[in-house]
């Protein structure tokens, strides 16, 4: 029976992005878990392949957070839910997952690899499996070599998750109705930059995702994909990487992989921040001195959508220094203050210890502050996040009993704090979100101390391959 033939094709999604200096291990109920035929309401996808005439056998859909480390029980834990829902029948024609390719489990190491290995072991050589993974995919060769189909965000800040599925899923057809079994080459530059500095708007990353194009107009050349990597993960796979398949004997993904690793390498020193960005305290003047609003700063250092964990009141420390007014800290996770707060009515203050709740080298501060509004924040449909929105003097603060990032005008406002009202509003993150950088007046990344520190080259690094760039500097490379 050739693959066009069998009628199932399964799916399932696993997806965690790991920060290795974060303390915060990663357990199963940090997890958003879907089952069963939940999967498919996750899984756009499923569509395109059941209109293409094919059964869908979901596994899994789960998804935490960027944080530190994945416990490794919660890891085959999942990996054994995906590999028992696979039919052992001979009847699945392919595989499609959805990854996140910086996931590190402990005492494990890449997530991505020995799951991909596994499901290739358990369909056989013969059945073709494609991967949809993010831009800032650490790839290992476990994970290239068991795939035919590997195809990454071309976005950061990422805007084509979607996009990007599909198109996988439309490759994966391919290989099934055409009975053709790509393979994937991966060529690694040694580069290993924060996100902030390689976003796809601006060149030259920009002129980067064109090359992917120009080389999927090549004929052997199924797909093409740029990774800038995760560079807060400390393993061998950690850095940049490109991915081109095609099929088997086809001389030509090599040659565009390796053409576009040199054009990457080649660009090296052009990578830079496309935001403004300072010292903790020049951010500070700098947004004082703005007439617009509102204006972001970015607590670059703490940023929970790269795995930081989001409890610092450092910058909140130099607000108050400065005596700052019409400002909104959005926010900090700090359980025994929101708790604290969740005794006391509306409009009755109390004296708290602000930060460093989880990460005990974080920055603390103590407050007095007033509650304005406590209740809960809707996160992947649960409300399962209690905050309390707090004034200390001329400064709001959202505080949350578990990690979470605001990247939209949506997650701020639900708290009960309005944009139009503040100046200045400060979030964890590094880049602006789409949504937020279409409202902002104005933005700048405050070069704030912790475990997504902007200067790579100041993190102590003892397993990623070396030389690395920028953590290494005047040595050669070619691809």
């Amino acid at each position: 029976m050739t693959n066009s033939e069998k009628k199932k094709i399964v799916i399932g999604s696993l997806r965690q992005e790991t920060n290795s200096f974060s303390p915060v291990i990663t357990y199963e109920k940090d997890f958003l878990v879907c089952r069963g035929r939940d999967v498919l309401q996750q899984t756009p996808v499923s569509r395109i392949l059941e209109e293409a005439g094919f059964e869908v056998v979901p596994t899994l859909w789960a998804y935490a957070i960027p944080s530190g480390k994945v416990d490794k029980k919660a890891y085959c834990r999942f990996k054994e839910i995906i590999m028992n829902a696979i039919p052992k029948d001979g009847s699945v024609a392919g595989v499609w997952l959805y990854l996140h390719g910086a996931m590190n489990v402990t005492e494990i190491g890449s997530g991505e690899g020995p799951l991909v290995e596994e499901v290739r072991r358990l369909v056989g050589p013969k059945v073709p499996i494609a991967v949809a993974l993010d831009f800032h995919a650490n790839n290992t060769e476990q994970l290239v070599k068991n795939a035919n189909i590997i195809c990454g965000y071309r976005t950061a800040p990422h805007t084509d998750e979607e996009e990007t599925q599909e198109r996988a899923a439309r490759l994966l057809l391919r290989c099934i109705l055409e009975n053709v079994l790509p393979e994937c080459v991966m060529v690694c530059p040694p580069l290993l930059f924060p996100g902030e500095m390689i976003t796809t708007e601006v060149d030259p990353c920009k002129s980067l995702i064109a090359e992917l194009k120009k080389a999927e107009e090549k004929q052997g050349v199924w797909t093409a994909s740029l990774f800038g990597g995760m560079p807060w993960c400390d393993a061998p796979n950690a850095g940049a990487s490109v991915v081109v398949c095609g099929p088997k004997g086809c001389k030509e993904p090599t040659d565009e992989a390796k053409r576009i690793a040199d054009l990457f390498w080649k660009e090296r020193e052009k990578f830079g921040f496309e935001e403004k960005a300072m010292s903790p305290e020049d951010a500070i003047l700098w947004a004082q001195e703005r007439e617009a609003s509102p204006i972001f700063i970015s607590d670059s250092g703490d940023n929970v959508t790269g795995g930081a964990p989001g409890d610092s009141a450092y910058l909140l420390s130099l607000l108050m220094k400065h005596e700052c007014k019409n400002v909104l800290v959005a926010g900090i996770v700090d359980r025994p203050a929101v708790e604290a707060f969740y005794l006391s009515a509306e409009g009755e203050e109390k004296k708290v210890k602000i930060g460093k709740s989880i990460d005990s080298k974080s920055t603390e501060t103590e407050v007095t502050g007033k509650l304005k509004q406590k209740g809960f924040i809707e996160r992947g449909g649960s409300k399962d996040i209690r905050f309390a929105l707090i004034a200390v003097g001329g400064i709001d603060i959202i505080l949350t009993d578990e990690r979470c990032s605001f990247t939209t005008q949506k997650n701020i406002e639900e708290t009960g704090a309005k944009i139009p009202d503040y100046h200045a509003i400060v979030v964890k993150l590094g880049y602006l979100f789409p949504d937020l950088r279409r409202i902002a007046k104005d933005s700048v990344m405050a070069l704030t101390p912790g475990n997504c520190g902007l200067r790579i080259e100041d993190f102590d690094f003892k397993n990623i391959r070396r030389p690395m760039y920028p953590v290494d500097k005047n040595f050669d490379w070619k691809g």
